[in-house]
């Protein structure tokens, strides 16, 4: 088993805990509000119009569906969550496990 298949499991029984305590929902919860009142989601929805009216005729091809939307605005997307949003709610994750592992 490799490192990275060690983590994978890991990750997933911190996630199969946090859902079965129901912290999974509360932090989940907090994160959209914190996005939300950062402003994020209109941010996402601009670059989204962006891309599908930028460019003309050429840009809308290349944009077919969800799928070929969602690749150009995930990346963009994930690098404009702000700073203080993650480190917000990986604090509420660490005081978690903290709490879980103590």
């Amino acid at each position: 088993m490799t490192q990275q298949d060690e983590l994978d499991q890991i990750k997933s029984k911190i996630q199969e805990h946090l859902v079965a305590s129901g912290n999974y929902d509360l932090i989940n919860k907090q994160l959209k509000l914190q996005l939300y009142e950062s402003g994020w989601y209109d941010k996402v929805a601009q670059i989204a119009n962006d891309r599908l009216n930028e460019g003309g005729d050429k840009k809308k091809l290349e944009t077919k569906n969800l799928s070929d939307l969602y690749a150009y605005v995930g990346p963009k997307a994930e690098e404009s969550i702000p700073s203080e949003v993650k480190e917000n709610i990986k604090k509420k994750i660490e005081e978690y496990l903290d709490g879980i592992i103590q």
